[in-house]
Formats: structure tokens, sequence, C-alpha cells
């Protein structure tokens, strides 16, 4: 989660900075608003999907940061080049991809572990868990973002996206376990040994 939050860290603190290096003032801001704007149903559309898979949560989170990881790149290379109409759309969409996971997994996903047996009838355990993953999530990104300036300032912009683009595939890449299990469920009855040494 932490490397998810970061892309939406650096997004949203350095977007603007960004833009305006291109843009005059009121049009980077309202360029950079529309990443904000696309966050917002992010997180609807992440749970609805994710209920239509029948609560692949993991798989459908695994999906969007993949496809952030194909418009992260685009916008490595093309990011200077795009006019303000296609930056609109893209970010707006890079909006939906960033929220709907960071949602998704501060909320349906606390409850998750909150009901598992070793926190069960502890009715303080939801706030822990949302907490704690919280704190975690903030701190590695807190240390990356501190990153984000000696890497523009040294290798440039397209250096930063391609930072991104690591921090989106090393967050996904951790969440491998979780997604194989929702894909491959092991058979009822089979302990996690057994399902293990079946693969």
């Amino acid at each position: 989660f932490g490397f998810f939050k970061l892309t939406n860290y650096v997004l949203f603190f350095w977007l603007p900075y960004f833009l305006g290096k291109h843009f005059d003032p009121v049009t980077a801001n309202l360029i950079a608003s529309l990443y904000s704007v696309g966050m917002m149903p992010g997180g609807i559309i992440v749970g609805y999907v994710s209920d239509l898979f029948g609560g692949r949560r993991a798989s459908v989170i695994g999906t969007f940061m993949t496809m952030l990881f194909g418009f992260l790149f685009l916008f490595s290379k093309k990011s200077e080049d795009l006019n303000a109409s296609a930056l609109l759309v893209m970010l707006c969409i890079m909006g939906i991809l960033v929220g709907g996971p960071n949602n998704i997994i501060t909320s349906a996903v606390a409850a998750d572990l909150a009901s598992h047996p070793s926190v069960r009838g502890n009715n303080k355990s939801l706030g822990t868990v949302t907490g704690l993953i919280n704190g975690c999530g903030a701190i590695t990104a807190s240390i990356g973002l501190l990153a984000v300036g000696p890497l523009q300032s040294q290798y440039g912009w397209s250096s930063v996206w391609v930072f991104l683009m690591g921090c989106t595939f090393t967050g996904t890449a951790l969440m491998g376990t979780k997604i194989k299990d929702e894909l491959f469920p092991a058979p009822e009855g089979y302990s996690e040994v057994e399902a293990n040494l079946a693969v």
C-alpha cells in the first residue's frame, strides 16, 4: 500500500509544479485538479467491479495498477508534448486508477483483515488495522517523496515517471500471492500447505 500511496502523493503534490512549467498557472491548476476529480469515483468503480467478480479485490487492484503502469509509461515518453485536452483526459483516468485501489485498501481490505480469526470479536481491531495500513503507507510514501526532487533536477521529469512505474510494479508484485489465491483458490478441505504443494 505504501508504494501506491507514494504514487498518489507524487502525482497530487508535484503535478501542479510540473504542469506550471508548460502552461500558465490557471491552466496548470485546472489540469492538475482533474486528477483529484478522477480519484472521487475511483473507489466506487473498484468496489463495484470487485463485487462483480465475487469480491476479488486484490485482482481488481492489480488490474488497475497494471493499467496505471501503462499510463505512466506513456506519461514518461509524451508528458511534455501532450496538449491540455489530452492531459485533462489522461490525468482524470489516472486519478480513477490511483484513487480506487487506495480507497479500497484502506476500507474494504481493512474490514476483511479485522474479521480475521485472530482479531475477530475485538471491537477495536478495525480502527487499529486501518490505522496501521494508513500509517505504514504514509511512512513509505514520505520517504519516497524525498527522492522526487533530486531525480527531477538531475535526470529530468521522465525519471520521476519511471520511478513511479517502479513503485507501481513493486506494490503490485507484493500483492502477487493474494492475487494468485483469488484467481486459483484451493479446493475446500485443502490446507494452505497442501494447496501450495499442489502448485
